[in-house]
């Protein structure tokens, strides 16, 4: 798999920019905003705060910040891909939201010095060292800013009566971020990186738990795979033919559908929060 990128891509996102990846996006974003904006409070997000959402995609954690925040507060969101950054910009439009959104990536961002929060989620699994990612952040803020990431440990996502299926499609995805270096459960990481920096965290957990009906959750793990899918077949994981990209969605509802009433718990979301001091 070659190594360059498109101009305004971000080469630690091994999941890319296409139009379709957009869309998965803003999937995600319906599946895990309640417990985005849980954890979000529980790290001290308030009315009147000024927010940075670092790796912001299309917006979703920052739409939810800015809901938070509300009209005395002001969000950025900041990420290297103009494509998402559109998308962002739209839907903040559509909901009324006073949102500035910037290309930039946290090692170039000029960081304002009056800000009070700065979040991101999902984003230090791309990261190869993200405790040096929170420490090189931390050196940049001053004392009192809340620094709060959200994480996954895609690992942990199973279900019962157990869906070989199901389980195959999860552990692929996570085999290509430890094949690619980078952590699959990068939620159990969150306390060592932030130890890491210096900071000791308040941590919680919380997992989605659906079921066989759920066709958007099945729709999410089909298209997180077909995104992933040249990075599967480049490091081995499994080939074109071997997913049946094409039927997945249908075969993985048959599965489910076909089975004892399974519950289908979703990877944990691990939220880690913290104060420079």
């Amino acid at each position: 798999m070659s190594n360059s990128q498109p101009k305004g891509q971000d080469p630690a996102y091994i999941l890319g920019h296409s139009e379709r990846e957009l869309v998965r996006l803003e999937r995600q974003a319906a599946l895990f905003a309640d417990l985005t904006r849980d954890i979000l409070l529980r790290a001290g997000l308030e009315k009147g705060m000024r927010v940075l959402d670092i790796g912001c995609g299309v917006g979703d954690v920052s739409l939810i910040a800015s809901e938070i925040v509300g009209p005395d507060g002001a969000v950025t969101g900041l990420d290297p891909s103009q494509a998402a950054l559109s998308v962002a910009h739209a839907r903040a439009e559509a909901k009324g939201l006073d949102i500035s959104f910037v290309p930039g990536t946290l090692e170039t961002v000029d960081i304002a010095p009056d800000i009070d929060a700065v979040i991101g989620r999902f984003i230090l699994l791309h990261m190869t060292d993200p405790g040096a990612t929170i420490a090189g952040l931390v050196n940049r803020l001053r004392p009192g800013t809340l620094v709060s990431f959200i994480e996954f440990d895609i690992s942990t996502s199973y279900a019962q009566p157990a869906l070989p299926l199901l389980h195959k499609s999860i552990e692929r995805i996570a085999e290509v971020y430890r094949r690619s270096g980078r952590s699959a459960d990068m939620g159990a990481g969150l306390y060592p990186a932030f130890r890491a920096a210096g900071l000791t965290p308040g941590m919680i957990g919380l997992t989605r738990i659906s079921n066989d009906q759920d066709v958007d959750g099945f729709a999410f793990i089909v298209e997180s795979t077909r995104s992933l899918m040249p990075a599967m077949d480049a490091l081995g994981i499994a080939s074109t033919e071997e997913i049946g990209i094409e039927t997945l969605h249908e075969r993985l509802i048959d599965e489910a559908q076909s089975g004892e009433d399974p519950s289908i718990f979703y990877p944990r979301l691990v939220g880690a929060w913290a104060r420079v001091s």
